[in-house]
């Protein structure tokens, strides 16, 4: 986001719809014409983030959307059609739990999200399996797991195979 004056009623999202930032060319890729051609202007800043730079960085938030498509290619259980079930949503907390089954019982998953600022424990459904402790299959975060519960640090996520 860049803090930009609005351009035919953008308003406050003008600064969210500037160019795509592909490479550190001209641009920054986006396109050869000449910069005060371009309808918004791409970010001047020496450090301005690329697509290019972000596919280097195993830390990105580029790669982090690509484990999250891989995940959800992995995994039936998060199929569109994959049953949904609330598993926690405190009253007096922010972290929202839920799992996922796939149709034909395959596989079972919660997600367990925190976006507060506090950590926050739920308690685990009960295995379908012998698998006990839950293994966890993806994460951001500071995330724990036990036999019966999950502990997840301030704004991170976890994704358990039960």
């Amino acid at each position: 986001y860049r803090n930009l004056p609005t351009k035919e009623g953008g308003y406050v999202r003008t600064g969210t719809r500037t160019p795509m930032q592909w490479d550190a060319s001209a641009n920054l890729g986006f396109s050869t014409a000449d910069a005060s051609d371009l309808y918004l202007p791409v970010d001047p800043a020496a450090d301005a983030p690329t697509v290019a730079a972000q596919r280097d960085d195993v830390h990105s938030l580029f790669q982090w959307v690509r484990g999250l498509l891989a995940l959800r290619a992995r995994h039936p259980a998060l199929n569109a059609d994959a049953p949904f079930d609330v598993v926690a949503a405190p009253d007096n907390g922010r972290l929202f739990a839920y799992s996922r089954t796939a149709l034909d019982g395959s596989e079972r998953l919660v997600v367990a999200l925190n976006p507060g600022l506090e950590p926050e424990t739920c308690a685990m459904p009960e295995s379908d399996s012998s698998h006990g402790t839950p293994t966890m299959v993806f994460n951001r975060g500071e995330v724990t797991v036990n036999d019966a519960s999950v502990t997840l640090g301030p704004q991170s996520l976890g994704v358990f195979a039960i």
